[in-house]
């Protein structure tokens, strides 16, 4: 894949550079009904690369018909030629562009999947959602009969691999207290989440909060009640932090309630921040570079202020809030994706693993020469090495379905509100003291093994 990415590069960069060649390839393009143009890859922009690889894939037909002209094949009236090795992967190389097909249908739908979740109301939830959704079509890829057999494995290898290191003990609790996959979260799976585990986590943070001793034992109930889809916690929306604010109990007597509310408004992400940033860099430019700290502090402050009665307007009068990156497809309704939780529920079993700028915008100074190309990939091939010496997911792998339930995502993806589920909770002797407020202790009173 290296030198399939270092071929796209190059036939982008020669397209892009030369004035003449560059012109009739948008010619042609538009002749073929192309509208877009070549994209340069970008290091600073996640989903760049795809783009990248995109723009070729899409460009293919303009690209043949350029290449075959005798004047791209050779000098005529002292017009320089496409150059070789532009001309010779496009039309002979016999590989290409099956294995840059294989790569986009590798690696798009985690890139839609990062986009997906850069909004404002987006949750640890949709996070692992979204993970899951990619574990799922991960374990679907079909090997073609061209195709790269080691990247095809490799690419498995490394998600089953990082799907364990991205999810979090706090990931998990969270897609447990979003109403619609409390089943979910909870497999059947052999190296699933279980309910003691959650309870764990959740006391964890009630500790942490100081909570008292009885405001922590009132939690593990409403937590196994919650399980159970029992009063008050039956039922559930796609919204899952409005359900819980509008759930009518209060915080004092259910504290999950407190507790739930307090992780699905989480921003998962710092794209508020970076859209700051770039903000502040229009605030800042060549002809206004004498501002002092204060002042551009201060302009910040006042664009943030504007953005935020802008957002609350919007808000108010019912129009989309929601921001879309070029590539993506974002749905209008807050809440988690209900089409995915209910295909995840029917069809898939998980292991708890595992800015809006328009296209045009990715050109400019950072694109990325050829040479990058080679160091990133050196520095890849450095990274594997110590990788390999420890794997650490014998027995949970997600892509065969030893951690989350797949059939599970579906009927979440449907709307299908979870009904109650066997209490599994395992009974265990207990002669302590629990004035400790000790977490083994407590869920050891309340009739829990700790895991």
């Amino acid at each position: 894949m290296k030198k399939v990415i270092s071929k796209t590069t190059r036939i982008v960069s020669f397209f892009n550079t030369s004035h003449y060649w560059g012109g009739q390839l948008n010619g042609e393009s538009r002749k073929l009904g192309v509208k877009q143009r070549l994209k340069q890859n970008c290091e600073s922009r996640f989903y760049a690369l795809i783009l990248h690889c995109l723009s070729v894939t899409l460009h293919k037909n303009p690209l043949f018909q350029i290449c075959l002209r005798p004047d791209a094949q050779r000098k005529v009236n002292n017009q320089s030629p496409v150059a070789a090795d532009v001309i010779d992967t496009v039309l002979h190389e016999r590989f290409y562009w099956q294995r840059l097909e294989q790569l986009i249908k590798t690696t798009k739908f985690i890139v839609d999947a990062i986009g997906n979740v850069e909004s404002h109301q987006s949750s640890l939830a949709d996070c692992m959602l979204e993970l899951i959704r990619c574990a799922k079509q991960m374990s679907q890829l079909q090997l073609d009969p061209e195709d790269d057999v080691g990247f095809w494995m490799h690419a498995k290898n490394t998600f089953n691999r990082w799907f364990h290191a991205i999810n979090t003990n706090y990931h998990s609790l969270a897609l447990f207290l979003h109403p619609m996959c409390r089943k979910l979260a909870i497999t059947q799976a052999a190296n699933g989440r279980s309910m003691e585990f959650m309870i764990k986590v959740a006391l964890e943070i009630a500790k942490r909060l100081k909570w008292d001793s009885p405001t922590a034992t009132k939690l593990v109930d409403d937590m196994r009640a919650y399980n159970l889809s029992r009063a008050p916690f039956a039922g559930g929306q796609a919204n899952g932090l409005i359900w819980w604010e509008d759930l009518p109990v209060s915080a004092e007597a259910h504290p999950l309630k407190n507790l739930a509310i307090r992780m699905l408004s989480i921003v998962p992400h710092a794209g508020d921040v970076e859209r700051l940033f770039s903000d502040l860099g229009s605030t800042q430019s060549p002809r206004r570079c004498n501002l002092s700290v204060q002042t551009f502090e201060t302009l910040g402050k006042i664009r943030a202020n504007l953005r935020r009665h802008v957002h609350s307007k919007d808000t108010a009068m019912g129009k989309e809030t929601r921001r879309r990156h070029a590539h993506m497809h974002t749905r209008k309704e807050p809440g988690i994706n209900m089409e995915v939780v209910e295909d995840l529920n029917e069809n898939f079993t998980w292991l708890p693993p595992l800015s809006a700028l328009s296209d045009d915008d990715l050109a400019g100074p950072e694109t990325i020469s050829v040479d990058d190309v080679d160091a990133e990939f050196a520095a890849l091939e450095r990274q594997k090495v110590g990788e390999l010496l420890d794997t650490g997911v014998d027995g949970m792998e997600v892509l065969e379905g030893n951690v989350y339930d797949f059939d599970e995502l579906a009927r979440v993806d449907e709307g299908i509100v979870p009904r109650g589920v066997d209490d599994e909770i395992v009974e265990v002797d207990y002669e302590g003291d629990d004035g400790g407020w000790d977490i083994d202790a407590l869920m050891s009173t309340r009739g829990l093994a700790c895991p």
